[in-house]
């Protein structure tokens, strides 16, 4: 599978300075609990530019899961994928440069 067009690898910002110091936005991965054992994993605050529908497109094929994208009025969009993936999705994310490992914060553990 190839993630190439999904990605703004861009490690300057707009005015062409590095800035490596802080994290630009935190991605949250949370666990919300459904009934019994069935739960639900969502991802916010991806940035704008990405395509989400794409993204939740490769996490679906690659942990055969299913999940939607929803607009949520305090966290804009969010993936919602089926299942406990939280430590799945933190390493696709970075693995394929989505956002780097210290913008994501897990929630749970």
């Amino acid at each position: 599978m190839s993630l190439d067009n999904i990605v703004f690898n861009n490690d300057t910002d707009a005015f062409g300075a590095e800035d490596n110091t802080a994290p630009s936005s935190v991605v949250h991965i949370r666990n919300q609990q459904r009934n019994g054992r069935k739960s639900l994993t969502t991802i916010s605050g991806l940035a704008d530019d990405l395509d989400l529908k794409k993204i939740l497109k490769y996490i679906r094929k690659m942990y055969q899961t299913n999940g939607t994208v929803k607009n949520d009025k305090e966290h804009g969009d969010v993936i919602q994928v089926q299942g406990d993936l939280r430590k799945e999705i933190a390493q696709f994310l970075t693995e394929y440069k989505v956002c780097d490992k210290d913008e994501i914060k897990l929630h749970g553990f």
